[in-house]
């Protein structure tokens, strides 16, 4: 056989793209469907991340006030409506002294102070009896045992006072509470008299070791921590007592403020302060006195009172002298002994 006979070899020119167009259109018809399915989805998801939709939702936004150091704020509205015996809100703005750790008490202009316009006024009587012999009594330690001061001023006789630690909690709260229930306010002071003393007067006591200087700028600490009392309870250690300097101190502000004061002793005749709306404690009952104890004392209270016209004790609140208290109140009409406010002691009222 010749070479010119012989079956002509596919051309590679010819065949190969037949056989390529043969393999590969299936999958080029793929790739394309793929790439415009991805484009699509791509676009869907630009979408949704555009509307928000697979973003996670915003934090919850917290705003916390922040009191900035300035002028005390006064408040002087009824947090709720006062019971038939209730006392007007304090304080009363004639009656206060803006100062960077509150307010304090001072005498108005027109001559109204904090004892007479703070206090709780007598009812008047249908039949007056100027002899009938007088007793008033003032709770201490109000305002520490929350529960304990609620009890009292709810269950006890609105003529009793309320001395009001400068250490209570919420003491705004809890002196408008007390005067809506009707009873009156006063500051108990807190002091030690002595070096050494086994009872925890607080921080801010005022100190017979302690230059004049220092025990004015306590004394003014705690009189700025609440407004709207009528005077001051002013008693130190088991017996009461407390030193001439310290005494002489608390007569003057005192005075100076239109306060009333109580303390265990009246002023020394050799002080230099004056001795007016000055009021001498004849029974002071203490924290762990027992029910007997309590019911002597009073007795001799109200013995003290039929004897020199009135009395003035001071009792420190708990559940025990709540409760002899209440029962020893009860009798005094029977007895001819009427009960009123501290303020009535100290003002000589009738």
């Amino acid at each position: 056989m010749s070479m010119s006979e012989a079956t002509p070899l596919p051309s590679l020119e010819s065949s190969s793209p037949t056989a390529i167009q043969g393999s590969s259109g299936p999958h080029a018809s793929f790739a394309i469907a793929m790439s415009v399915l991805t484009l699509m989805t791509l676009g869907a998801l630009g979408i949704a991340w555009h509307k928000g939709w697979f973003r996670a939702p915003p934090l919850p936004t917290v705003i916390v006030p922040i009191d900035w150091p300035g002028e005390p704020v006064v408040k002087s509205a009824a947090r709720r409506p006062l019971s038939p015996h209730g006392l007007p809100p304090a304080p009363d703005p004639r009656l206060i002294e803006i100062i960077p750790e509150g307010v304090l008490p001072i005498r108005a202009d027109d001559g109204a102070t904090p004892l007479s316009v703070y206090a709780r006024p007598l009812p008047p009587q249908a039949e007056p009896a100027p002899m009938e012999p007088r007793v008033a009594i003032i709770l201490r330690g109000a305002g520490i045992g929350q529960l304990a001061t609620l009890e009292a001023i709810l269950r006890l006789p609105s003529d009793m006072s309320f001395a009001l630690s400068p250490y209570a909690r919420e003491i705004d709260r809890q002196s408008g509470e007390i005067r809506e229930e009707g009873h009156e306010v006063f500051l108990d002071v807190p002091l030690i008299s002595r070096e050494q003393i086994f009872e925890d007067a607080g921080p801010k006591a005022l100190m017979s070791t302690a230059g004049e200087a220092e025990n004015l700028t306590r004394l003014k600490w705690s009189m700025a921590r609440v407004a709207g009392y009528a005077g001051l309870l002013a008693i130190s250690g088991s017996d009461g007592l407390i030193t001439p300097d310290v005494k002489d101190l608390l007569t003057r502000q005192a005075e100076t403020r239109g306060l009333g004061l109580v303390t265990h002793s009246l002023p020394d005749k050799t002080t230099s302060a004056p001795q007016t709306n000055h009021a001498r404690i004849d029974i002071l009952i203490h924290r762990d006195v027992p029910s007997n104890g309590i019911d002597e004392a009073l007795e001799r209270l109200t013995a003290e009172a039929k004897k020199n016209g009135s009395a003035l004790g001071v009792a420190v609140i708990t559940p025990l002298a709540i409760e002899r208290l209440k029962k020893w109140s009860e009798g005094l009409a029977a007895q001819g002994v009427r009960l009123v406010p501290a303020s009535a002691v100290l003002l000589q009222q009738r």
